[in-house]
Formats: structure tokens, C-alpha cells, sequence
């Protein structure tokens, strides 16, 4: 019997902004696994359970925040006092400004919840632990000179709780726009069987719209790993710029012909920029380029990807 993945089904619970997150991730989650996408499986299962690597949660789970210290001088206590970022030292700046939303979905949507009921409040705080004091400690007693000795006690990060109210929205949003550019690639039926055919190029198509619709951030933003995958990260830079465009794939070990016929595409095709995605010609190009690639074919330098090829294409034409 074979095994289908209906994305409609995904695409009808993200549209009901009445029905959790959870379920769609869960979906996309089974769907990860049965074509052994380990990218989309580690997006969706942090979405679930919680993220526990500062370095890899999305830029919409980020919140910069104030900070206040509670500190001591002899008998007396001083509560809740500021304490501006820029006197912290820069190794730490960022443990104190940043506040990551680590919490799964279900929890992100209850306090979202919490958050939106409770009209007299509009900060939420992260107490920071007893052992991050000690680089608080010269900084307070700069700010706030005493006769007596100055010892903070306490420190904590607030933020506009607002935050986790957008943070199911923009999971949302970015999810639809996601799947809808996986429907549109492989239709909203996907025979899991044919899909495995070719699943390392199919798989590659798979992470280029994660990079694009989920996890890329920032104009020009270029998310890659890989040897020697290195592309300057300046989309005004070379916008409209044949030749430019020519010297990054070059540097990728594409082969010549291949550059010409990418040459001729882009200055012939014209782009869904509204959208944000390259044109037919464009796309089979990459696919045809990454095939060379798995199977060894030219010089094409180690760990080149769909999104990378994607990303020298799109700042030709100013897309971020």
C-alpha cells in the first residue's frame, strides 16, 4: 500500500487560528521522517519540545530586554535598579540583552494566552541565575557609587510580553508559506515512495524552502555549511551584476558551460518577487547543478547546496 502525505491537511490547521500549532508541527514532523529530512525533523521537534541550543533558535523567539539588578549597600537594599547593556563587558553584552524563548509550542501558546488577558502588565521577566552576578557586580558599583560596598544580589531581564504573543503568528505564517511552497513544488498529495526516489535533490528542495520560509532571516542573510561555501553577504552589492554572479559560481567549482546557461536564465526570467522565489528555468537549473553534484560529476566544491545556489541567483535580482 502506498503511502501519501496529504499537506493540505497541514495547511487547513494552520489557516484555523482557533486550532494549535502542535498539530501541524506534529505532521510535519511524521512527514520529516518518512523522507528522512533530519533538518525539518530537528526544526520540528525544537517547535515541539523546546529549544536547548541558544545558537539555533529563529530570530522570532528572540526578544531584547532591559536589565535590573537588585543590590545591597551595608543594611540597606535597592530593588529593581537599571543597568545599562553598554557598561556590561562586550563578551557578555548579549547573555543580557537577548531573552530566547525556549519553551515548546504548547507552552508558548499558553503564555501567549496569559499574556493577552492580562491588560495591567505588559513585561514579562527572565531571572538570570545566582552564578552571572559576579560580572554584574564592577558595573553596578560604577553606576551606583556608595560609601558602602555594593553587592548585587539579584538580576533579572524583562521584556515586552507582546513578544510571545507574536510568536505563534510568525510560526504560523511561516509554516503556511512553507508548506504552500512545498505544495506548489510537489503538489498537495506527496507519494511518499516516488518522493524517496530522489530523495537527496528532493530533500535539497526541502531545506531551500525551510532557509527561505522559516529559518532565513535579515536581507541577504545566506544560511550555509559546507567547505568552501563562502559568498559575500551584500544583496545591493552585485544586483543586476552578470559578471558578479558569474565570479560566485565560478568560485563554487560550477562548471562554465553551466554558468553561461544560468547567465542567459536570469537575464531572460523574470522572478516572483512579491513571492520571493526564482522563476521555472531558474530552479530546474539549481536542481540539475545539485544532481551534478551528489553524483560527483566536475569540480563542484564540497557541501554546495540548493540554498546557497538559490542565494548567488537571488542577490543578482535584489531579492533578500
Amino acid at each position: 500500500m502506498k503511502q501519501t502525505f496529504l499537506l493540505q491537511e497541514v495547511i487547513d490547521d494552520l489557516v484555523n487560528t482557533e486550532k494549535s500549532l502542535s498539530a501541524p508541527l506534529m505532521k510535519l514532523n511524521y512527514f520529516a521522517k518518512m523522507i528522512k529530512n533530519q533538518e525539518l525533523i530537528d526544526y520540528t521537534h525544537q517547535e515541539l519540545n523546546g529549544f536547548n541550543k541558544p545558537g539555533k533558535i529563529p530570530d522570532y523567539r528572540k526578544a531584547i530586554g532591559e536589565l535590573y539588578v537588585d543590590f545591597q549597600a551595608y543594611i540597606h537594599q535597592h530593588p529593581n535598579k537599571p543597568l545599562p547593556i553598554s557598561m556590561i563587558d562586550e563578551r557578555y553584552r548579549d547573555a543580557f540583552q537577548y531573552v530566547y524563548i525556549k519553551e515548546g509550542i504548547a507552552s508558548v501558546e499558553r503564555l501567549a494566552k496569559d499574556a493577552n488577558g492580562n491588560k495591567s502588565s505588559v513585561q514579562m521577566v527572565k531571572p538570570l541565575p545566582m552564578e552571572m552576578l559576579y560580572i554584574l557586580q564592577e558595573p553596578a558599583r560604577s553606576l551606583y557609587r556608595s560609601d558602602a560596598r555594593i553587592d548585587v544580589v539579584a538580576a533579572r531581564v524583562a521584556f515586552n510580553s507582546n513578544v510571545i504573543v507574536e510568536i505563534p503568528n510568525a510560526i504560523r505564517t511561516k509554516l503556511l508559506d512553507f508548506v504552500m511552497s512545498i505544495a506548489e513544488e510537489f503538489g498537495h498529495d506527496i507519494e511518499i515512495e516516488t518522493f524517496n526516489k530522489k530523495a537527496d535533490i528532493n530533500n535539497q528542495t526541502i531545506i531551500h524552502q525551510m532557509n527561505n520560509n522559516i529559518t532565513n532571516s535579515g536581507d541577504g542573510n545566506i544560511i550555509n555549511t559546507g567547505n568552501e561555501n563562502t559568498i559575500e553577504n551584500n544583496v545591493t552589492l552585485y544586483k543586476g551584476d552578470i559578471e558578479r554572479l558569474q565570479k560566485e559560481f565560478r568560485k563554487q567549482g560550477i562548471e562554465e558551460e553551466d554558468i553561461q546557461e544560468i547567465s542567459a536564465i536570469v537575464t531572460a526570467e523574470v522572478p516572483n518577487q512579491e513571492n520571493g522565489r526564482l522563476g521555472e528555468k531558474a530552479n530546474g537549473w539549481i536542481s540539475k547543478i545539485i544532481n551534478k553534484s551528489l553524483n560527483g560529476v566536475g569540480k563542484i566544491a564540497t557541501g554546495v547546496s540548493a540554498n546557497l545556489l538559490a542565494a548567488v541567483v537571488k542577490h543578482y535580482y535584489g531579492m533578500p
